[in-house]
C-alpha cells in the first residue's frame, strides 16, 4: 500500500471521528434539555395534589427518561465507534512510519549505489587516463608538471564560513599545497594577477558551486579559466555541490552537471578532503 493511499485513509478516518464527536455533542445537548424537561415535572409531581394530573405527570416523566436512555444509549454506540476508529487510525499510522521508514532507506540505498557507481567510474577514468597519460608523456602540457599548487579553490564569498574556509584548512591539512585566497592574498596584491597565477600554476581547480557562486562573476571567470584549460585536454575541475541540487546545475551548465560532483549534504567536510586528498596524490604518485 502506497504512504499516499495511508495518508488518505488517516483523513477519511479523522473526518469521520469529526462528524460522530459533532453528532456526540448534539446528543448530549438533548440528554441536557430533556432532564431539565424530566426535573420540571418531578418537581410539579412533588407540588400536584390532584391525583390524575399527578398520573400525567408521571407517564411524562416515564416517556422523558425513556428518551434520555436512547439518548444515552446512542452517546454509547457513538463513543464506541470513536474508539474503534482512533485504534483504526493508530494502527494506520503505525503502518505509514513504516512505510515512511521504507522510502527512506530505498532513497539511502540507491543514493549509496550511484556513489558506489560514481566512484568505479572515477577510478576506471582515472586509470584510463594514467595509461593514456604514460604512453604520451613527453607531450604533456610544460605548466600541468610544473605546478606551484596541488589545487585551486574557485567559490563565492557567502561559502567561506559554513565551508570553504574549514574545507580549504582540511586540505591543507592533508599535505595539499592549496591556492586559497585567504592564504595567498596580502594587503596591495592585483587580485586579477593573483588569481592568474593560481589558475595557471594549479594542478586541479575544486568548483565550490552553490546559488551564490552563480550569480557571482569572478568565480564564473575562475570557472571559465578551468574550461579553457580543459579544452586544451586537461582533466582538471573537481566539482562539489554545495546546498545546491543537480537540476539547478543544470540550469546554469548541462556540462559541469555532467561531472561526476561530491555533494556537501551526503559528506562531512573533513570526509569530502579526504577524498580530494586522495584523489590529487593518487594522481601525483
Amino acid at each position: 500500500m502506497s504512504i499516499e493511499s495511508i495518508a488518505n485513509q488517516i483523513a477519511n478516518v479523522d473526518r469521520e471521528i469529526n462528524t460522530i464527536e459533532r453528532s456526540i455533542q448534539t446528543i448530549d445537548s438533548n440528554i441536557s434539555r430533556k432532564q431539565k424537561e424530566a426535573n420540571n415535572f418531578l418537581s410539579k409531581i412533588s407540588r400536584e395534589k390532584d391525583l390524575n394530573r399527578v398520573i400525567t405527570y408521571q407517564k411524562d416523566l416515564t416517556r422523558k427518561n425513556d428518551e434520555i436512555s436512547k439518548l444515552e444509549k446512542d452517546k454509547n454506540n457513538k463513543s464506541k465507534s470513536i474508539a474503534d476508529k482512533q485504534k483504526k487510525r493508530l494502527d494506520l499510522q503505525s503502518k505509514l512510519n513504516r512505510e515512511g521508514q521504507k522510502e527512506r532507506d530505498k532513497v539511502k540505498k540507491e543514493q549509496k549505489d550511484i556513489l558506489t557507481l560514481q566512484q568505479q567510474i572515477t577510478r576506471e577514468m582515472e586509470r584510463q587516463k594514467m595509461q593514456s597519460l604514460q604512453s604520451i608523456d613527453m607531450l604533456k602540457p610544460k605548466q600541468y608538471q610544473q605546478s606551484n599548487y596541488d589545487v585551486f579553490i574557485s567559490h563565492a564569498s557567502e561559502d567561506k564560513v559554513d565551508f570553504v574556509r574549514p574545507f580549504a584548512n582540511c586540505l591543507k591539512e592533508s599535505g595539499l599545497n592549496v591556492w586559497y585566497d585567504e592564504f595567498e592574498l596580502q594587503i596591495g596584491d592585483s587580485l586579477r594577477r593573483a588569481i592568474d597565477n593560481g589558475l595557471k600554476n594549479s594542478r586541479y581547480g575544486i568548483v565550490v558551486l552553490s546559488e551564490a557562486f552563480f550569480s557571482k562573476e569572478w568565480p564564473q571567470m575562475e570557472l571559465d579559466g578551468l574550461f579553457a584549460r580543459e579544452v586544451n585536454g586537461e582533466k582538471v575541475i573537481l566539482p562539489i555541490w554545495h546546498k545546491i541540487s543537480k537540476n539547478e546545475v543544470l540550469k546554469y551548465s548541462p556540462i559541469i552537471a555532467d561531472m561526476l560532483a561530491i555533494n556537501t549534504s551526503s559528506f562531512t567536510i573533513k570526509e569530502i578532503a579526504q577524498k580530494i586528498s586522495d584523489r590529487v596524490l593518487q594522481q601525483h604518485n
